[in-house]
């Protein structure tokens, strides 16, 4: 057995706060158990005076999302570290205890945080915005974050799954299954928006996602972390989870219990590590996708699978074969290999 961790910033943001972190540990009893993360901060796209504030003087200028994966992976180790060897490891309780933890730092430090009139109070200008008090959620820091269990005496693992992060089962056949995809991660994505806006009006990718009118769609779309409708009530078919505070988070933790059986490989990554897609991928172009990632990673390992993607990236600059609104993003990954 061997782990292998990768975790790379933005190659061309070489000075930004890595947004991304990682959780790989072997619990100290004496038994082959590993607890495996893969957390991805969700770039902030309005800011709160107060936190803005607090990261600049005690953060040492750390975004609000990187702050946000920085204390999901730091409350996640904090927990492990105080169980005792006797203790089941839930990963959804895990995940939950982590949303607690922002929580309580957010509302001692950036007080008012959590509702829409304090913010409106703190800064006017966000009046405007603010018109649906659910939007507080575009003041947020929030990480997605993908957690597995792995008990090799059990052949077990079990895994507590919230965002666009992903677990990878990668099997000696060449299969790969993905338990955490959910097709409404790409509920009316401004992607899609800008796509229609090409057609219609003959631009290019390019020009299309620097459209004022595409970014805001972007932004305001960030009422679907853990959404819940004008009733308070949350829709599990329309909200995404994230890591933000918000407690409605544990109405959209997705969790799995899966053997295994004929596995090479389990990866936990963040969506900046997986191999780009077109627009409108089949569900057959996906698993295609799939396997082609697992068959390059086997044959060039983590470092070399990292270069050709980040090569791939380069070569389509201008977003036509793969429209994403960042030419790179940062890219995690962590691996446990059976043997």
């Amino acid at each position: 057995m061997l782990l292998e961790i990768v975790c790379q910033g933005s190659p061309d943001q070489p000075h930004r706060y890595n947004e991304d972190a990682f959780v790989a540990y072997q619990r100290d009893d004496g038994q082959p158990r590993y607890v495996l993360a893969a957390i991805d901060g969700a770039t902030s796209l309005v800011n709160f005076a107060p936190l803005h504030q607090y990261l600049q003087t005690e953060r040492n200028g750390i975004t609000p999302a990187g702050l946000a994966a920085s204390v999901t992976r730091d409350a996640l180790l904090a927990k492990l570290g105080a169980m005792t060897s006797n203790e089941d490891v839930d990963p959804r309780g895990l995940i939950l205890h982590a949303n607690h933890s922002l929580r309580e730092l957010l509302e001692a430090v950036s007080h008012g945080i959590f509702d829409a009139e304090s913010i409106k109070a703190v800064q006017p200008e966000s009046v405007a915005l603010l018109d649906d008090p659910r939007k507080i959620r575009l003041f947020l820091p929030a990480a997605v974050v993908t957690l597995a269990t792995i008990d090799t005496t059990a052949n077990l693992l079990r895994f507590a799954h919230a965002g666009d992060t992903a677990l990878l089962i990668c099997y000696e056949d060449g299969r790969v299954e993905v338990p955490t995809f959910e097709p409404r991660m790409s509920y009316e994505s401004a992607l899609v928006s800008a796509s229609r806006a090409i057609l219609q009006q003959g631009l290019s990718m390019l020009e299309t996602i620097n459209d004022p009118i595409i970014r805001a769609l972007d932004r305001d779309h960030r009422i679907y972390h853990n959404y819940v409708d004008t009733e308070g009530a949350t829709v599990q078919e329309r909200g995404i989870g994230v890591v933000d505070g918000l407690p409605e988070l544990a109405d959209y933790i997705h969790t799995g219990l899966l053997g295994l059986e004929g596995v090479a490989a389990v990866m936990l990554a963040s969506d900046g590590f997986m191999w780009p897609s077109g627009l409108h991928e089949t569900p057959h172009e996906r698993q295609h996708r799939y396997g082609r990632m697992w068959a390059r990673l086997r044959q060039d390992g983590l470092r070399g699978y990292l270069q050709a993607l980040r090569a791939e990236e380069r070569a389509d600059a201008n977003r036509a074969k793969y429209p994403r609104f960042k030419l790179h993003d940062d890219a995690t990954a962590v691996v446990w290999w059976s043997n």
